[in-house]
């Protein structure tokens, strides 16, 4: 069965993506209105009701700024690890009711798709990342990142496509108009993942079996595509045939197939 991704918004101001798998629709993340999301699902025949789950990686604005409409307008569960439940939950207790709550490192299915949640390294409270696999193959999702610990690598190894931040470039944060202090953050081991980081995972898990690179979450400020896509185009060249596209700051023109080998390309 044909698996897909569709990119609806990545970058510093929205972040949500649709991972499908047959009839079961996936969506990670809403971090931008639900009128974007709605819009962009129309795009492509779907509607609201037809999402299976709302997975959420953490709880800052640009990953749930959508959240409070989907829960008045959305039927499908959404789930978010323990943490982040209890954060949203804080913020906005009429959250409590309708969040599916997680532990870390937690398995679970949604139809016939296993989902598999991995603590990952970022200032926020139970931060997690993604694998779902389904007709054995794997697809990981990882994002908001401060570095790609060892057992985040082993998780996302063995994955056949992976949405992975390529955050931003180094020079451009250093010479950016961020103030000092959000400079150091997101440079910051709980911060974001750099193109130079990004490349060097990416080489180890194109070695591994990832046909299908999806490069994610790059700041606006900071970073520019043809950046994040040469760097990691660099670090894979002559390890195995892989796609590498870089996930757009507005909706992808359409769904990606996801496993197939191409040239490298660019996306948005």
């Amino acid at each position: 069965m044909e698996r897909y991704y569709y990119s609806i918004a990545s970058g510093s101001s929205g972040n949500c993506g649709l991972y499908l798998a047959g009839d079961t629709a996936i969506l990670i993340d809403l971090g931008v209105s639900l009128r974007k999301i709605t819009t962009a699902l129309a795009e492509i025949g779907l509607a609201l009701g037809d999402l299976s789950a709302v997975l959420l990686t953490h709880d800052h604005i640009d990953h749930v700024k959508g959240l409070p409409m989907f829960l008045k307008k959305g039927s499908a569960p959404v789930f978010a690890s323990r943490e982040t439940a209890r954060a949203l939950t804080d913020k906005d207790p009429s959250c409590g009711g309708r969040l599916t709550a997680f532990d870390g490192g937690d398995g679970f299915s949604v139809g016939p798709v296993t989902v598999t949640a991995f603590e990952t390294p970022h200032d926020a409270p139970g931060s997690v990342g993604y694998i779902l696999e389904h007709g054995g193959r794997r697809f990981g999702f990882a994002t908001d990142l401060g570095f790609v610990p060892r057992g985040v690598a082993d998780k996302l190894c063995g994955c056949e496509a992976v949405v992975l931040e390529s955050n931003h470039d180094p020079h451009m944060l250093q010479a950016g108009p961020y103030p000092y202090p959000l400079k150091m953050r997101v440079a910051g081991p709980d911060g974001h993942l750099s193109n130079p980081d990004c490349a060097v995972c990416a080489a180890e898990l194109v070695k591994n079996g990832a046909k299908t690179l999806i490069l994610a979450h790059l700041s606006e400020k900071n970073n520019m595509p043809e950046l994040a896509l040469q760097q990691t185009r660099s670090a894979v060249r002559g390890l195995a045939p892989c796609r590498i596209i870089v996930a757009p700051k507005e909706r992808m023109e359409a769904p990606v197939l996801l496993g197939e080998e191409e040239v490298c390309s660019l996306l948005g």
